[in-house]
C-alpha cells in the first residue's frame, strides 16, 4: 500500500519479486485501488524459502518525485544531475 498514488506504467515495471538466487519470480502484478496498492500473484505456488520485493529508485509518484532524487531543492545551491538508479530489496519468507 502506498500513500500516494504511483504511476502506473512504471510501478509495474520496476517493482518485482525474486528469489534466493536474486531471479525474477514470474507471475502477474497489479495496480490497483487508485494506483496505491501493488499486487503480486505468482504463475506457480509460491514455494517455501526466501524472496525478496525489489523497488527501483526511479519509482515515481504522479507528480514525478522518487526516492532517487530530492523532493525540493535550494536554488542557490548546485543540484546533482544524475539521477540515481539503485534497487531497494526488502526480503520477505514463504514457509
Amino acid at each position: 500500500m502506498f500513500h500516494e498514488p504511483l504511476d502506473r506504467a512504471l510501478a509495474l515495471r520496476v517493482i518485482r519479486v525474486t528469489d534466493e538466487t536474486g531471479a525474477p519470480v514470474a507471475g502477474k502484478t497489479e495496480l490497483e485501488d487508485e494506483e496505491r496498492r501493488w499486487t503480486f500473484v505468482p504463475d506457480r505456488t509460491w514455494r517455501p524459502g526466501s524472496y525478496k520485493l525489489a523497488i527501483q529508485t526511479t519509482i515515481e509518484d504522479l507528480a514525478g518525485n522518487n526516492v532517487g532524487k530530492p523532493f525540493e531543492v535550494d536554488l542557490f545551491e548546485p543540484v546533482q544531475r544524475r539521477l540515481s538508479n539503485t534497487t531497494v530489496k526488502l526480503p520477505f519468507e514463504v514457509r
